[in-house]
């Protein structure tokens, strides 16, 4: 392996492959896969190339692999440079087969370009990235520095220097790093036994946990929602996200028939100019118990300084606190919310998924669809990508749930609560 320099994966790479149910690289992990597409406009081959290369110099995390180490655990090799280019004519195909890629990241670098060429000349560049190296802020850094690298000269002297994945580790490993993780505990044991004692007495619908789950998504694409987000929200000058999440507990604590509800908020915890320049995944979860909107957007303001506490802590404390209550719908489902202050306002029309559904276009509003079933996936989680005219719901969830049956309904009890919210008092 010609790797620089290796060591452990940060605590967000922990808590992705332990979050999704595998630490193995299977056939169907494309579908978490990242896409873009940007224009070439007809830059030569090489210049594009040389961008490129730029881009995979400056961020580590590009041209790593996660083997397995002796000691069972995955491991991060930093290699000193991967070819991660495809070049194919005009057309859909190649981007297309390029965003089904089941990424082997023991042993492949988790990015491909593909470049569609025409007599030398670029026109479209499709770039496909798997997620366990990439979230979506990662995304809109991706694109901004490919842009600024393409563009030449000094293309990277007056942007702030990345923080790799391994000084994120190293970070993690020293006395502020520990010191940190010491207050997110705090804040982690405060949530989850204010969650406990809330639910005194209740106990979860359902099956046990599939020894092999499969995954069940559902989509909703809502123009009704994203504005009844944008009205309440600003009523009660708390985030969007905020009201979204006011929503979904709602949703939650209906099908779970629960008397209160707490639900694993995902952020992005960039907490330097260094972490904000860098393409990486750093998005971890935290929990937010689930009131009134203002109190959900107090909790969730708060907690965001603490979503980086390690996977494996995390899970210990939901034992010691929750017990047998630990990992059902109303104590572990998870919140995603992106925006365009994430992504940028351009990667914000359309899903980030190889699907790219246009969630802004009136003829795919207001009705449920069907993603195919896969293995693994996160148990309990809400995707919301969100412009002020328009949202997409992702809801997701193992087949032997509660939720499973009910999924369709749980979005348009979402849709519903937010109406409801944005209405006159």
């Amino acid at each position: 392996m010609n790797s620089t320099r290796h060591g452990p994966l940060t605590c967000a790479q922990r808590e992705w492959f332990l979050d999704v149910g595998i630490d193995a690289d299977t056939p169907w992990s494309h579908a978490s896969n990242f896409t873009g597409v940007l224009h070439g406009s007809g830059a030569r081959v090489d210049d594009v190339r040389a961008a490129i290369a730029a881009v995979l110099s400056r961020h580590e995390g590009l041209r790593t692999l996660l083997p397995v180490g002796s000691d069972g655990a995955r491991e991060q090799h930093v290699l000193a440079a991967a070819e991660v280019v495809r070049l194919a004519p005009p057309g859909p195909e190649a981007l297309a087969e390029a965003a089904a890629t089941p990424f082997r990241l023991a042993s492949q670098p988790p990015i491909l370009f593909v470049l569609e060429t025409t007599a030398g000349t670029v026109g479209r560049i499709g770039i496909v990235i798997d997620h366990a190296a990439v979230d979506g802020w990662g995304m809109r850094v991706l694109r901004t520095d490919f842009l600024q690298a393409l563009r030449g000269g000094a293309a990277f002297a007056d942007r702030p220097v990345p923080e790799q994945p391994l000084e994120t580790v190293s970070w993690e490993a020293s006395a502020p790093g520990r010191a940190y993780a010491e207050r997110a505990e705090a804040h982690w044991r405060r949530q989850l036994t204010a969650l406990r004692d809330g639910l005194s007495g209740w106990r979860p619908p359902g099956t046990p946990a599939a020894v092999a789950p499969v995954l069940q998504s559902r989509w909703l694409a809502s123009a009704r929602a994203a504005r009844s987000a944008e009205a309440a929200a600003k009523r009660a000058g708390v985030p969007v996200a905020a009201a979204y999440l006011t929503a979904f507990g709602s949703a939650i604590a209906a099908v779970e028939g629960a008397p209160c509800v707490g639900i694993r908020a995902l952020a992005a915890n960039r907490l330097s100019a260094g972490t904000q320049a860098s393409v990486r995944k750093a998005v971890m979860p935290v929990p937010v118990l689930v009131g009134d909107l203002a109190a959900t957007a107090g909790h969730q303001l708060h907690g965001h300084r603490f979503a980086n506490l390690d996977p494996y802590r995390a899970a210990a404390l939901d034992a010691e606190i929750l017990g047998e209550l630990a990992f059902t719908g109303a104590t572990a489902a998870r919140f995603n919310f992106i925006d365009a202050s994430i992504v940028g306002s351009a990667a914000n029309s359309r899903s980030l998924g190889a699907e790219a559904i246009p969630f802004t276009d009136p003829s795919v509003q207001d009705r449920i669809m069907e993603q195919p079933d896969r293995p693994g996936g996160s148990r309990y989680i809400l995707n919301v990508q969100h412009r002020p005219g328009a949202a997409l719901l992702t809801l997701a969830c193992h087949r032997d749930t509660a939720w499973a049956p009910a999924a369709g309904d749980m979005l348009r009890h979402v849709e519903d609560a937010l109406t409801r919210a944005a209405m006159p008092v």
